[in-house]
């Protein structure tokens, strides 16, 4: 036992110093024998992985291409044979060292005349990984490897932005991000999508989809409107694009939606301004912007009649300097005796402002001084 373990404690130590001492003519590069001289050495392992791979005999065939690429890098049949093992691989299912060849043969070989086919079998290779078509874990359950899938897509896109299927890899980036739950990085992919490929046929589902991605992040009149905002440019942009779409329908739906969930979060505004701080002309402002973005909304209907009112104070304030509204809040019937501001003449709005400005909080920014 104890000569056993000096053994191997003597082969670890020269290992190094062996490797060392192996004698190759022309360096340790193989990149370094002249194409000429590999040629010549990888012809008989060539033919030899051609007449098996006629016979059928395909791990023999996958052998001898394998030994060519790898050890004549150089010769004339290395790029065939990287490509021939890849497609060994891949017709045996062998997704990761099938993918492994196609992606050496681009970065290496990229004039070879199979470069179309060759992106063909990545896409092939990551709809499988995304399909769990053959695809095990420890090489016995079955499951769907979704992050493999979009880096083999990914890998495609970057290596052959031009090919007819790169638009397609990109939308299936984000139909496997939008399956995950992972928002940003389908809303990106889709954004990319139709930036670099405006003409493509899956452009006009890219508009919808995003139109419809953002309107799911919209959570209501009383939260901040940027998702909303960015939904109602998506579906107009959609339905000026493509009216012929079999979408349309659910586009202008959508946009009413977003529409009127716009209008009413000015209305909220509006509202808020009127009942609660007397500032009538600000409240004016945002009850208009509720009947300009969406007119035949209910929150529009309700923004003509605060108009109306405001209108009238107007009246009566242009005729009395004295004149205060009537109270709208309880804490103003409460408190009848509080003094109370408004915005309808120049003299309130200034007054009212200056109150609003000593209001605000320090971390609002706005930070009253002496």
């Amino acid at each position: 036992m104890q000569r056993l373990i000096t053994f191997f404690l003597i082969l670890t130590f020269a290992a190094p110093v062996l490797h060392g001492a192996w004698w190759w003519p022309f360096g340790n590069d193989k990149n370094l024998v002249p194409a000429e001289i590999q040629t010549a050495e990888a012809k008989p392992y060539y033919e030899k992985a051609v007449e098996a791979n006629s016979k059928g005999r395909l791990r023999r065939a996958a052998k001898n291409f394998e030994k060519v690429w790898e050890d004549y890098p150089g010769s004339d049949y290395a790029a065939e044979s990287l490509f021939r093992y890849g497609e060994i691989k891949f017709n045996k299912k062998d997704w990761k060292n099938a993918y492994i060849a196609f992606y050496k043969l681009l970065q290496v070989y990229p004039d070879s005349p199979h470069f179309n086919q060759v992106v063909l079998y990545q896409f092939k290779v990551a709809l499988a990984n995304a399909d769990g078509n053959g695809v095990r874990w420890a090489w016995i359950i079955p499951f769907r490897a979704y992050e493999r899938a979009v880096t083999y897509f990914e890998v495609l896109i970057a290596n052959a932005p031009y090919n007819d299927l790169a638009p397609l890899a990109l939308m299936n980036v984000a139909k496997i991000h939008k399956h995950l739950g992972n928002t940003l990085e389908n809303i990106d992919a889709l954004d990319r999508l139709i930036n670099l490929y405006p003409s493509s046929v899956l452009a006009d589902d890219a508009y919808l989809q995003l139109a419809e991605t953002y309107s799911n992040l919209a959570d209501g009149a009383l939260y901040d409107q940027g998702s909303t905002r960015e939904a109602i440019s998506y579906f107009q942009d959609f339905l000026v694009l493509f009216p012929s779409n079999e979408g349309v329908a659910k586009g202008e739906a959508g946009l009413n939606e977003m529409r009127n969930l716009h209008a009413k979060s000015r209305l909220v505004i509006g509202e808020y301004y009127y009942l609660h701080r007397n500032w009538y002309i600000a409240a004016e402002i945002f009850f208009n912007d509720a009947i300009t973005i969406a007119p035949e909304s209910e929150s529009a209907n309700l923004a003509r009649l605060y108009l109306a009112r405001i209108d009238e104070f107007k009246v009566k304030a242009a005729a009395d300097p004295n004149y205060q509204p009537p109270r709208n809040t309880w804490g103003d019937l409460i408190f009848f005796w509080r003094e109370r501001q408004s915005d309808l003449t120049r003299i309130d709005a200034d007054a009212a402002a200056a109150k609003a400005n000593a209001e605000t909080s320090p971390a609002s920014g706005n930070i009253t001084t002496e």
